[in-house]
């Protein structure tokens, strides 16, 4: 478990924001992260995506590939659920952000799709979403300019 102090890694922070969003959703399960356990749930991990880009300042534009899968005994249920995580974070306008990173965009890679039904008859889906996400770099502070120094001398009237 990670304690208050720990730093958490930019793409891991965008991830946990993921699932915060699809949390909010209300489904048949909170979202993990990691493994499908047993029974019905919803779990994400990252995926192999694209090399990030980097500029010339330094701030990075990151693909994350965010694999999603669900198992439930309903069918329905299932792939109501998996299509409205779809259906809600691609079409949000804003997305969350921290002090060193933002998600500006989430895709659909893969739409939700059934993977197959195991022994205890629950049915299983797979899908893929692209999480893009800009780092910022902080933007220093200039130092600020002095006022200008009062003129000292006075101006003599001409004569």
């Amino acid at each position: 478990e990670r304690t208050a102090w720990e730093p958490m890694s930019i793409i891991n922070s965008a991830v946990e924001s993921v699932m915060d969003l699809i949390d909010a959703l209300d489904l048949f399960s909170s979202i993990t992260r990691g493994a499908l356990g047993t029974g019905d749930g919803l779990a994400c991990e990252i995926g192999p995506t694209s090399p990030s880009a980097v500029w010339l300042d330094k701030n990075q534009f990151i693909p994350i590939d965010l694999t999603i899968n669900g198992r439930h005994g309903n069918l329905q249920t299932l792939s109501d659920a998996m299509n409205l995580i779809h259906e809600s974070l691609t079409m949000r306008t804003e997305y969350p952000y921290g002090d060193r990173w933002e998600i500006v965009d989430i895709t659909t890679m893969t739409e939700p799709q059934m993977v197959g039904r195991e022994d205890s008859n629950e049915w299983m889906m797979a899908s893929a979403l692209l999480v893009k996400v800009a780092t910022l770099t902080p933007v220093p502070v200039p130092d600020p300019v002095p006022d200008p120094e009062p003129d000292t001398e006075e101006e003599q009237p001409e004569e």
